[in-house]
This record gives C-alpha cells, structure tokens and sequence, in this order.
C-alpha cells in the first residue's frame, strides 16, 4: 500500500504523519499528541475538553482551547497538503477523516482478523500470510515516545492485546503447518513476557513436545503451574491439564501430521487489476470508495458491497476506480478482478463462469463502462465476501448500490496543475491562456491529457499557437492515441446505435438541437451510454453529434 500517494497514520509505534511515503515533521510533542488522540478516534468528534486532557494530562491552562486551536492549523496545514477537510472542525471539537487504508490501527485489525478467520476455518498457510503482515506494521509499542497520558493509556493497552492476541495467533498458526522447532524461542519469549498465559505456555509446550524434547515440554507444565498458583493462586485450567495428561500418556494425536497448507495460500492471489497512478486531484473519491469497501467488509451479510462510480466521459471514473481497488485489496485477500464491458463481450455463458470464479471467494471485482443494470446482474454473485467497483456513465439508479460516488469535472484550478504536471509549469505561460486551454478541454482529465499528450511531443509550440488550434479544430487537435476524446463518444454512440436506433437518431439531431424535448425514455438511453448529461448536452458530446449527422 505504501506504493501509492497519500497520508498514512502510523501509531503502532512512534507516532508518525507520512506524505507519500516520506515522513511528515509534526513540529511538536503536543501535535503528536493530538494527532495520536484523533487518530485513536477516527471520522469522529474529539471534544476540547478529550483533547485537553491528552494535551495536558487532567491540568489543561486557561488558555487550552486557543491552543488546541494553534494545534489544529499546525496540524491542518500539513494534511492539506494531501487533500482537502481532513482534519474538520465541528461543534466542540476536531474530527479526522480518514479512509480505513490510511490508519495503520484498523490495517492491522483487518489483517489479524482475516488470519484468525483462516485460522478457524482450517487454512494456516493463509493465516500465517496475514497475521505476519499485520504484525509486520509494528515498529515498537503503539504511541512509543509519547509522555504517559491517562486519557490515551486505555486505548494504547488496548492496541497492545490485540498485538498479543495476534502473535498467540500466529504462533498456532506456524505449529500447524509443522514449524515446531522454529518457534521453540517465539514461545519461550511469550511466556517470559506474559506469564501468565495460558495459551503461550501450551503453544511452548507442544512446540517442544513435537520437536522430541518431551522432558522440556513437562518441565514447561511445571513452570506454568507454578507461574500460575504465585501470581492468580489458580491451577492451570482444563487445556493445560489435558495436554499435559496427553503427554504423559504420550497421546499419537499430538504427533498428528500438520495441516497443509492449501491450494490458494500456495500461491499469490490473484491480482489482475491494471496499473493506476496516484492521482492527486481525486483522494477524496478515492478514500470514499475504499472506505466503502474496507468498511462494509467487515459488517456485510446480505449480499456483495457494490459500489458505483459514476461521472462524464472523460472525467477519470475509471482512474479512480483502479487507484481505489488497488488501495482496498488488502481487504480481499483472495484476489482482485478486472472486466471492461466496453472490450469485452459478455455472454450467458461467460457470464456464469464468471460467477462461478468469484463465488465462495473474498475477491474484488472491477467492472468497468457498464451501461445498464442489466449487464452488472449478469455479473454479481450474493457472497457477502465479495464486492464490486463499477464505473458508468450514469449512477445506475436500477442497481442496488451500497454507495454512489460521483467523479466530476475538475475544478479550474485543479485543472490547470493537472496539466502543469504533465506538461511543466514553464510551459503554461501566460497562465490566464492556460486557464482558457483546460476550458476549452471542459476541465475533463480524459481530454488535459491529451492535450499535454499534444504539447509534450511538440515542445515548440506555444501555449497561444495551441489554444488557436484548439478553438479552430477541438476533436482533430486532441485525438492523440487512447486519450481521444471523439474516439470514445464515438464508441458509445456506436453502441447505442445497436441497442437503440431510435435513440441514436435523435442523438444526430442534438448537434444543432435543444434536448429539452426529447422523449424521457430516450433521454434515459443518451445518459446511461454518456450521451447526455443532466438533460444538457456538454460540448464534447454536441461535437460529436454534429460529425454523426454529417
């Protein structure tokens, strides 16, 4: 996850901001400590008076409320670099928002908690993968460098069980795939550090028991019993005493062969979802898409998570789609799945084998330029395990969708450092002409890009010479390669002139036409192929209306 642009909260350890992978200088113990506060409490409110005491341990001055607010901006002008209201300010406190991918805390419950459901259900191999990435996020005790806070220390020894509970987890996990003598010393060192344990002392003994040292095995009973009666006065509970009695009586079934590990932990799940870059201008999107997936993942029993992500032709729905699925994998560790409805065909037939390699499976599925909700019920499978991404023109209303996101024009400002990105800000001069070129490209990223596309290979032309071009000859000046805007629309109108040629007739007469009198059905078919939009006509699409009518 660390590959891809954004914030990360890390408080499994010291407490850290990081930007894009590099950390962040939080300028001070007491934002440490607020962030740390918010961070324990994510997307909800953190009165003055919570923040007080973590700020200053119950003897908050009479100053505290401005200074909580000194704090904030410091805090604020290093998250906005990122994106905009994350750090939000609401009636009688502060509130971070966050995706579940961003905080390190809820990355590492649901690692753990997809180990210990392996676990469970019979599948070590893929536990030991996911309980070892989950403790893998652990850089030393969570909040380590923090000064000692009464209002933190609950949540921090909280964090710290359910660090125990996962290496309890993983260390059952490694003995059930036959890694007896290898964590001999993880267990010695559990039972050092936890007494009294029982589960330790038994992951110990049978570590040593099925590594031939039954001596070592009773004299950890022994050890245990004693740990036991000093420190609770209780003898060890019925799990101890039936595995040492089992020992004694040099019981086969704890010599039973491991568990192998099975076929789909063997392998690396399957991840075919293609390449995204970050994209800087839609983090917002992006985080409500994967904390709609991560989220509802762990409370969904009625079916799969859809999600649809809906926008103009050209506005990136499906860059945001792709950035988001790639974030949220981790979430779906049976794999990741990518289908473009507008390359390929789907058939009866090849729509119920694809069911059939999702069903029963944790798996995330990309649907990409789906027009009706009649080719994604081809499509959806009704495990809860699974959830889907589909990118249309149209919300799909028809679809009974756990969320709707909606990805729009970029704003003009947005728009123009798009294209100073890709193209260098030197070239954007004078900047009031770069305004009136990404105008001319309707602030959609499909169309920048291109446009960038056309500057980059001619690094002779000026921004004036390519905004004449643009206004003489708009559809021919931008169809460069895939990003052509006329290419895609084409396509569309193309689809529709299949599915309904009613509809695409009167998509002819929209060139020069109002679409205030169309037909309701037909004005539904132009929207659901990105014909129209809102009951207007934008101009890429008129264009291309006034080409079909020749």
């Amino acid at each position: 996850m660390e590959a891809f642009a954004g914030i990360r909260y890390r408080l499994l350890g010291p407490v850290e901001l990081c930007h894009d992978g590099a950390s962040v200088d939080l300028a001070s113990t007491k934002v440490r400590l607020m962030l740390a506060a918010l961070a324990l409490a994510p997307n909800k409110v953190v009165s003055f008076d919570a923040l007080g005491e973590v700020l200053w341990d119950g003897g908050p001055p009479v100053s505290a409320r401005s200074n909580v607010r000194t704090y904030a901006t410091t805090l604020r002008r290093v998250l906005d670099e990122g994106s905009r209201n994350r750090l939000v300010s609401r009636s009688g406190g502060y509130m971070l928002a966050t995706a579940p991918d961003e905080l390190d805390v809820h990355v590492f419950g649901r690692l753990a908690e997809i180990g210990r459901r392996a676990l469970a259900e019979g599948e070590p191999g893929s536990a030991r993968t996911h309980l070892r990435q989950a403790l893998g996020l652990w850089r030393g005790n969570a909040g380590e460098g923090l000064p000692p806070r009464r209002a933190l220390a609950g949540h921090l020894d909280a964090l710290a069980e359910q660090r125990l509970l996962a290496e309890e987890d993983l260390l059952e996990a490694e003995l059930a795939v036959g890694r007896h003598a290898e964590q001999v010393g993880v267990a010695r060192r559990l039972v050092t550090d936890h007494p009294l344990r029982e589960r330790c002392w038994a992951a110990l003994m049978l570590a040593l028991y099925r590594s031939g040292d039954v001596a070592a095995a009773l004299e950890a009973f022994t050890e245990a019993r004693n740990r036991l009666v000093d420190g609770l006065g209780l003898e060890p509970g019925p799990r101890l005493q039936q595995l040492h009695t089992a020992m004694l009586n040099r019981d086969s079934g704890l010599l039973t062969r491991p568990r192998p590990e099975s076929p789909t932990t063997t392998t690396t799940a399957r991840c075919q979802l293609p390449h995204q870059a970050p994209l800087v201008s839609r983090t917002d999107e992006v985080r409500s898409v994967v904390s709609t997936l991560c989220e509802a993942s762990e409370v969904a029993s009625n079916g799969p998570r859809v999600v649809v992500v809906h926008g103009p032709a050209g506005a990136g729905k499906s860059a945001v789609a792709l950035l988001a699925a790639h974030q949220a994998a981790w979430c779906f560790p049976d794999g990741q799945l990518y289908l473009d409805l507008a390359s390929a065909g789907l058939e009866t037939e090849t729509a119920a084998r694809w069911r059939e390699s999702v069903s029963g499976r944790r798996m995330l599925v990309v649907v990409d330029h789906c027009t009706t909700a009649a080719q994604l019920r081809q499509l959806l499978v009704s495990d809860p395990g699974c959830a889907f991404v589909i990118t249309a023109d149209s919300p799909l209303a028809a679809v009974d969708a756990t969320a709707r996101v909606a990805v729009g024009r970029l704003s003009q400002p947005a728009a123009v450092a798009m294209l100073g990105r890709l193209v260098g800000r030197s070239r954007l001069r004078p900047e009031w002409l770069a305004a009136e070129v990404v105008s001319r490209c309707d602030h959609l990223p499909l169309a920048i890009r291109a446009a960038a596309a056309v500057l980059i290979q001619s690094p002779g032309l000026t921004l004036e010479a390519f905004w004449a071009r643009l206004d003489q000859d708009l559809l021919n000046e931008l169809a460069v390669d895939d990003l052509d805007p006329r290419a895609r629309l084409l396509g569309r109108y193309r689809e529709l002139a299949v599915a309904d040629p009613e509809a695409a007739t009167a998509f002819q007469s929209l060139g020069t036409g109002d679409p205030a009198g169309l037909p309701a059905p037909v004005a539904r078919r132009l929207a659901e192929h990105g014909l129209l939009e809102d009951g207007r006509l934008a101009p890429f699409p008129r264009l291309v209306a006034r080409e079909v009518a020749g």
